[in-house]
């Protein structure tokens, strides 16, 4: 009985000596590495990035397009006015909005992100704009072909071909 007491706290004792060492292992600052002239796998190169260079993390948005930005009007039809803002939507899209007052709509009478308002996203020379509503948030895309664009002209076609549109920077 007296042999069993001692191997079973002896068990004990190793098994405890066990997890001690464990978690004092993965608290232990790790050795630094041998400088080997490349990064470790999952290490980063800290010397790629340069003191001025832009570093995006995920879940942070890179900045609209410049020259996007701003409000505009068509040059055939110059009641019909485009704005895109940088304000992003935390979706990975800017928001944006449009009327037509040749249809009698003003700008001031638009609803906050509702009829009227636009999400967009440019990709290279892709620019999509997603259509919101008053009521639900159904978006309907519109994509366009951005064929010449500077500060201020925007020469966009549908991505049917079906229409062109010119737009002047105000």
């Amino acid at each position: 009985m007296k042999k069993q007491s001692v191997i079973l706290i002896l068990c004990v004792v190793l098994i405890g000596a066990a997890v001690g060492a464990a978690i004092w292992l993965q608290q232990r600052p790790s050795a630094p590495a041998q400088p080997s002239g490349e990064p470790e796998a999952g290490e980063a190169d800290l010397d790629q990035f340069g003191t001025n260079s832009v570093i995006y993390f995920e879940g942070e948005m890179p900045p609209a397009d410049p020259l996007m930005v701003g409000r505009w009007k068509c040059s055939a039809n110059e009641g019909w006015h485009k704005v895109y803002y940088d304000d992003d939507d935390e979706e990975g899209h800017y928001w944006g909005k449009e009327w037509d007052e040749a249809d009698d709509v003003l700008e001031e009478d638009l609803s906050y992100h509702g009829n009227g308002w636009f999400r967009w996203n440019k990709t290279n020379d892709t620019l999509i704009e997603y259509s919101t509503m008053d009521f639900r948030d159904v978006p309907i895309a519109h994509i366009y072909r951005i064929n010449m664009i500077d500060s201020s002209n925007i020469i966009m076609a549908e991505s049917n071909n079906r229409s062109s549109y010119h737009f002047i920077k105000e």
